[in-house]
């Protein structure tokens, strides 16, 4: 007797389910209901958990290596692509098919924009931006008004090779010429890595696609060998779970993030697709003569902020040293140095921002009263004149308001030179913040 036949559960003979009726314009080839009432497709519903699993795992990486916040919106969609993947499989409604097909493009969407936008300026990033927005609204539309599947697996299929080829073509022209101008020894090896990596999560999102092709074109054969081998064995016949698995793995880079080491810029950029975007990660070399610097990411405050991002942008956001370079500043110490450096920045900026506040306020303050003193000036000493006070109004000589007046504006005169003062010193330290950070950049961290 064999393993498989001496341990067989059958299939449910009742075919009726919990959530009624299908109202989607697809059903797979897993038979409806046949595992559990309560789960249209078990299987195929089962095997989401790869999308939400690998989404929290990049996620994760989001926060780890400090990647741009671009990333989050693509993880946060990877998950909700399971769950309504999930949400589908298991209710077989329209509704749900909808939650499941069209985050797949909003998605593939955003990773079309990370892998065409990279290295771009601003206008062109923005530019790239709204094509996308346009893009998935138009894709949106018309798929509500025609309900037809094919349209929306080409249209997802146009998008994924659209990133895949843009991906090859960064890391083979925008990508190689940076290797080879800052480590021309290790460039070759480094670039072998990355395209391992890229075709590896090609060749398995491929196969996950074939499998798919196989389960739509076979699935009266699959469905008697399902029945004829029962569970749990024929869940390993369920095609279309696998497509789950393996294009989970294929488009998701956190794979190969845990064995390597630290990023450098361009890779940063290049989106959370394996399979359509190649992404490298090189290995961190842990001898003193060969490191890796990652920089803390730049924080969202004004002017300096804006600068230091720009600044790390063009630099990749990294600094590599070679190896016949003897260094003179660890990697940890560099890092603490340029989150000093930041901080004082950052509440340099701050104080910017209240004094310059506060100055203009005492600069109103003084017209006002330097308004009042002249139009009073103008009047009879003994006409009556009146000073509000909270809610009531207090009768004084235009003589004794006018040297009221004169006083107060002495006094604002004094608070308006200090302020002074401390702006000029405030924007002093955030220009030598971004000044020393400028030059350790420039200077490699030595």
């Amino acid at each position: 007797m064999s393993l498989v036949s001496a341990f067989q559960i059958p299939y449910r003979e009742a075919r009726e389910g919990f959530w009624g009726e299908q109202t989607s314009t697809l059903n797979w080839c897993e038979e409806d209901y046949n595992i559990t009432y309560y789960c249209a497709e078990a299987i195929n519903t089962i095997t989401n958990l790869a999308f939400i699993y690998l989404g929290i795992k990049g996620l994760r990486d989001v926060i780890k290596y400090s990647l741009p916040r671009v990333f989050v919106v693509a993880w946060l969609g990877y998950i909700v692509v399971g769950l309504g993947s999930m949400a589908f499989h298991a209710t077989l409604w329209y509704s749900m098919q909808l939650a499941d097909e069209l985050p797949m493009i909003y998605t593939v969407c955003i990773m079309c924009f990370i892998a065409f936008s990279f290295q771009r300026p601003p206008a062109v990033q923005a530019l790239v931006g709204v094509g996308m927005i346009a893009t998935a609204i138009l894709i949106t539309v018309y798929y509500l008004y025609d309900k037809d599947p094919v349209f929306h697996q080409v249209a997802f299929a146009a998008l994924q090779a659209a990133t895949t080829f843009r991906g090859w073509y960064v890391t083979e022209y925008k990508l190689r010429p940076l290797l080879k101008k800052r480590d021309p020894s290790a460039c070759d090896q480094k670039m072998k890595t990355t395209w391992s990596l890229g075709l590896a999560g090609t060749v398995i999102f491929v196969t996950g696609f074939a499998i798919w092709l196989l389960d739509n074109a076979f699935c009266h054969h699959l469905s008697v060998a399902k029945n004829h081998v029962l569970l749990p064995w024929s869940a390993l016949l369920e095609g279309h779970g696998w497509w789950h698995i393996l294009t989970g793995i294929g488009e998701h880079p956190s794979t190969t993030t845990c064995s390597t080491g630290a990023h450098i810029g361009p890779f940063r950029r290049l989106g959370p697709n394996l399979a359509a975007q190649p992404t490298a990660l090189i290995q961190n070399n842990r001898r003193p003569t060969q490191a890796s610097y990652r920089l803390s990411p730049p924080l969202p405050y004004p002017s300096t902020a804006l600068v230091l991002h720009n600044r790390l942008d063009r630099q990749q956001r990294h600094i590599h040293t070679s190896t016949n370079t003897t260094m003179s500043i660890s990697n940890e110490a560099l890092q603490k140095l340029v989150r000093e450096i930041e901080s004082q920045a950052i509440a340099a900026q701050q104080q910017i921002g209240l004094v310059r506040t506060q100055f203009a306020g005492k600069q109103r303050e003084m017209r006002l009263a330097q308004l009042t003193r002249s139009e009073i000036s103008s009047l009879p000493p003994d006409t009556a004149v009146y000073e509000g006070v909270g809610k009531m109004f207090v009768n004084l000589s235009v003589p004794t308001l006018s040297d009221k007046l004169t006083g107060q504006m002495k006094e604002m005169e004094t608070e308006i030179e200090a302020l002074g003062k401390r702006l000029h010193y405030l924007e002093t330290t955030a220009k030598n913040s971004q000044e020393h950070i400028e030059k350790m950049l420039k200077g490699g961290g030595q």
